[in-house]
């Protein structure tokens, strides 16, 4: 940018001087134009530096009412060339200073064609200077980027350059390095970023499913907006970011040649740290899944990268449309992974297998089972670990809570609501007890064979209603004296109080195994 100043500087060495509007030396001038007649032409812009001897105007109120005019429209400087008027009005002069509009002396020597060469040498030397600078800065990005500094060093190169607001979010919207003004705090920033995507949410997605950046204006208040860029940050296809440039204010035509460059950086830092990080991961799945297949006594809870004693559940995710399994990854990573660092989100076995350091409550899953529906969710006990053998008791609970939603048909399945089937789903693989369900139950389940009866089923609709023989014969559709019936002949074959405690207890065992072994083969 060439200012009053700048030129003052330069058209000093030819004796042409700033004589009136020195407050105003920090105007930018971005042309140089010459004017000899009074007509208000429209090829007059803002930002110019005008030239003229004022030789057509038939006095210095007219002079003084053109100057108005020139600095309604935005010009920044005048040069009075004195080739007609031998030396400059006062009153012109006194409007200068008064209206904080700069005027330049020219002599009556000084041709318009040496003041234009003049301008020309000071915008090559001003370019090659930036240019030289834009250079020096690329070179510190790319040094940044080798030397394996944070992402928050590039954005400062950025955000010192462009002095404006620079964030970098990663793709879940959280905020990753930023670059703010002395007067702003990390608050506001964070606020900031919080309106933009409660704002402006799907034209942020969209410049990531789309690669191409997009400008979004905010709404701060009833009185003020602000204007943001939006660039996508990719590597080798990965997607690893947002970045987010205020574009509010003045900014020279290097600035996009900086935010290009700062780009093609963030992407390359991000992209080491990325690779580092999926490293990091795919090392501690590859643990994880040894510890799901039994191999916890070589492991040690310090061997992992991430801090397994921040882990608070283990989840599964089963689907009923295994080709978007891979889909519903990305969506629930989304969803459900809050901090990368603790936590680990992967397919295995054809399920979804989440290894988190949060809490996954009823109510936060309710909202998943609706945005997903099609899909079966185990958890297991909230706790916490103290070895890697509890990560595998852990991932076991979720597998049972996995199973017994298939069996009783339900969506979602905490460990810890759970009754006796923890027990019956592990007590049936026994060798003492593999055939449990048939020793109570087999005099029933044969004489429902072969008369077509329902005692199996009464009597487990019987037990689990404790009793009641109303709510029994309800869910039966039969009526009351039909179940007493069956029961009498259901107590003649088993041979067993089913009042007694300790045989209700093993009968309701006993159908919790008879049910597993009916659903479990088709279990995947």
């Amino acid at each position: 940018m060439i200012t009053v100043k700048d030129f003052a500087d330069v058209l000093e060495t030819d004796n042409i001087q700033l004589v009136g509007g020195k407050q105003s030396i920090n105007k930018e001038i971005t042309y140089l134009t010459s004017m000899e007649l009074t007509e208000k032409t429209s090829r007059m812009k803002e930002k110019g530096f005008v030239m003229t001897t004022f030789h057509a105007f038939k006095d210095v109120k007219q002079i003084i009412s053109h100057l108005e005019w020139m600095q309604e429209i935005g010009i920044s400087a005048i040069g009075f060339h004195t080739a007609a008027l031998k030396t400059i009005p006062r009153e012109v002069i006194d409007y200068s200073n008064t209206h904080s509009f700069p005027l330049f002396e020219i002599p009556q020597e000084v041709p318009y064609y040496s003041i234009h060469e003049k301008y020309n040498q000071l915008v090559n030397k001003k370019e090659n200077e930036q240019a030289s600078k834009i250079h020096k800065l690329n070179e510190k990005l790319m040094e940044i980027v080798l030397l394996e500094k944070d992402l928050n060093s590039i954005v400062k190169v950025i955000g010192e350059y462009i002095n404006n607001v620079v964030c970098v979010l990663d793709p879940y919207f959280d905020l990753m390095a930023y670059w703010k003004t002395k007067e702003q705090t990390r608050d506001e920033i964070k606020h900031l970023m919080n309106l933009i995507i409660n704002q402006h949410k799907e034209n942020v997605l969209k410049v990531r499913f789309t690669n191409r950046e997009t400008n979004i204006t905010v709404k701060k208040d009833s009185l003020s907006n602000q204007n943001f860029k939006v660039a996508p940050l990719f590597s080798k296809m990965n997607f690893l970011g947002y970045l987010i440039i205020c574009q509010n204010g003045t900014a020279d035509k290097f600035s996009e040649e900086v935010i290009k460059n700062g780009i093609r950086a963030l992407s390359l830092a991000a992209y080491n740290k990325n690779t580092l990080l999926h490293y990091q991961k795919s090392k501690d799945i590859e643990m994880l899944e040894g510890i799901f297949q039994g191999e916890s006594d070589d492991k040690n809870l310090s061997d992992f990268y991430m801090d397994l004693k921040k882990v608070r559940c283990i989840f599964q995710v089963q689907s009923s449309s295994p080709e978007t399994i891979q889909s519903k990854l990305q969506m629930l990573s989304e969803s459900l992974i809050e901090n990368e660092t603790n936590s680990r989100l992967w397919i295995y076995n054809r399920k979804i297998v989440g290894v988190i350091d949060s809490i996954l409550d009823r109510e936060r899953v309710a909202t998943i089972l609706t945005d997903f529906p099609g899909i079966r969710i185990g958890v297991s006990a909230i706790d916490e670990v103290n070895h890697c053998s509890k990560i595998k008791a852990m991932y076991d609970q979720s597998s049972m809570g996995l199973l017994h939603g298939h069996i009783h048909d339900a969506q979602l399945v905490f460990w810890d609501e759970m009754g006796i089937e923890k027990i019956a789903y592990n007590l049936q693989s026994h060798h003492l007890f593999q055939n449990f369900d048939e020793e109570l139950l087999g005099p029933l389940i044969a004489y429902d064979l072969e008369k077509n009866a329902s005692l199996t089923e009464t009597l487990y609709t019987y037990l689990k209603h404790f009793f009641n023989l109303q709510k029994s014969s309800g869910e039966l559709f039969v009526h009351p004296n039909t179940v007493k019936y069956r029961l009498q002949k259901i107590t003649e074959l088993m041979q067993m109080d089913i009042q007694n405690p300790s045989h209700y207890s093993m009968l309701m065992m006993a159908f919790s195994i008879y049910r597993f072994k009916q659903k479990a083969d088709h279990f995947q």
